[in-house]
């Protein structure tokens, strides 16, 4: 007795007129995060957009990279770089911050020092490999994120003008300049999100209101989705991104704005369907400063 019998398959594939099978289902899918809070809606249906793409001083975003260089009575000691940076007009940098150091237990810390060849030390206070594991990985993050921080205030500080940043705006200045794009779609914003499901490529969602308290923050942002790419024989995410910003009025520019940053398939970057010409170029950028140990 058998439950694969055997069926035409040529026949079905032929039925749907391509075979254009990849594999699936390998791995739980992620878990979707509903959001804290109710949206308000600004429109009531999606809109194409035909807005002049918006006037960009830069695109920021930032990389981090970890290396396990030994252990000590199984106590991992790291090695990590991150950096933050900003790409003007011809992928020129207006603004960077980057940061190497070595993480270890405080345990370790005489002994590191004395191999440390000057590379500053990170020391952290747990005593098991897994609380040190866990915490230098925290550690690593928020190295990241304060590096962004800081170099959107100097920006921002020097009059550069709009400012993309990967990513959303919690966490960042109250500023009509800066503005955010997220690749991401983990987070259900909206209560009905079926009209993101057939959304044409160069259109945007309806805009709705992130109200405060969202995300901790206390100021209201607004947000919509693009469709980046055609997607009508893919996923109904494929080619989505998200936007933020601080004033509902940039959103249809930025849009635009991402429309004209697309890559296309044949770029080579895995994420070309949601991730914009500009911001990759900022992380080749960097990855071409850090260490070259971290590529091998």
């Amino acid at each position: 007795m058998t439950d694969n019998p055997n069926y035409d398959l040529r026949a079905l594939f032929k039925s749907i007129g391509r075979f254009g099978a990849v594999r699936a289902l390998d791995v739980s899918p992620t878990e979707r995060q509903k959001a804290d809070v109710e949206v308000e809606m600004l429109d009531t249906e999606p809109s194409e957009i035909t807005a002049a793409p918006l006037e960009v001083a830069g695109f920021l975003d930032g990389i981090q990279a970890t290396l396990c260089v030994t252990h000590r009575e199984q106590r991992p000691i790291y090695l990590f770089y991150t950096a933050a940076a900003a790409l003007g007009a011809g992928a020129v940098p207006i603004g960077m911050r980057e940061r190497l150091s070595l993480i270890c237990s405080d345990t370790d810390a005489e002994w590191v020092a004395g191999i440390s060849a000057g590379v500053p030390i990170e020391q952290l206070v747990d005593a098991t490999p897994p609380e040190l594991e866990r915490d230098a990985h925290r550690l690593v993050g928020s190295a990241r994120d304060q590096l962004e921080r800081t170099l959107v205030d100097d920006l921002l500080a020097q009059n550069w003008g709009t400012i993309v940043v990967d990513g959303s705006l919690v966490g960042r200045p109250h500023d009509r300049r800066l503005v955010g794009v997220v690749k991401t779609t983990q987070r259900q914003w909206l209560a009905d999100e079926r009209v993101l499901w057939g959304l044409p490529e160069g259109w945007r969602s309806p805009r709705f209101k992130i109200p405060v308290g969202a995300g901790s923050i206390g100021v209201e942002r607004y947000s919509c989705y693009v469709q980046m790419t055609d997607k009508s024989v893919g996923a109904w995410n494929h080619g989505l991104i998200r936007l933020e910003s601080f004033d509902p009025d940039i959103l249809d520019a930025l849009a635009a704005r991402c429309l004209m940053e697309r890559q296309g398939s044949g770029s080579g970057d895995m994420r070309w369907d949601r991730h914009m010409g500009s911001v990759r170029a900022v992380e080749e950028f960097l990855r071409s400063r850090r260490p070259s140990v971290f590529s091998l």
